[in-house]
């Protein structure tokens, strides 16, 4: 039985997030708007903030060997990063005014990597509570 350790999470998380600010970085810097890195910054922390919560929480649920609180979770996590990035690039658009929509697209990098890790990551901690 392969199941998530808080070693593997946390390795994990720091690959992504240096994945995600290497690959977004650059690529802002090939569209020319790295002078917009702040919204990445920004996305970075709060990504990596609401996984290491959702990753307790869900440690929390599998002790528990409770599906329903794991499944309010993955429901309340997905529900909060997309409202979440709604406001903070909105937020971000109209404080800052950019000239060109490519300011989103290094956000875009970090939004897509940081699901696919949340989405590998809730995979595995699901086989806790699953598998009693």
């Amino acid at each position: 039985m392969d199941i998530l350790t808080s070693k593997r999470f946390y390795t994990g998380i720091l690959i992504t997030l240096l994945v995600s600010a290497l690959i977004a970085g650059y690529s802002g810097k090939l569209m020319g708007v790295s002078e917009h890195n702040l919204l990445m910054y920004l996305s970075i922390g709060g990504f990596t903030a609401l996984a290491i919560g959702v990753f307790h929480l869900s440690e929390r649920a599998a002790k528990m060997n409770s599906r329903i609180f794991f499944m309010q979770i993955v429901m309340i996590n997905t529900m909060v990063k997309m409202f979440g990035s709604v406001a903070l690039v909105i937020g971000y658009f109209s404080i800052t005014k950019p000239s060109t929509n490519k300011f989103i697209v290094p956000f875009l990098i970090v939004y897509v990597l940081y699901t696919i890790f949340d989405a590998y990551f809730m995979m595995k901690q699901s086989r806790n509570i699953y598998s009693k």
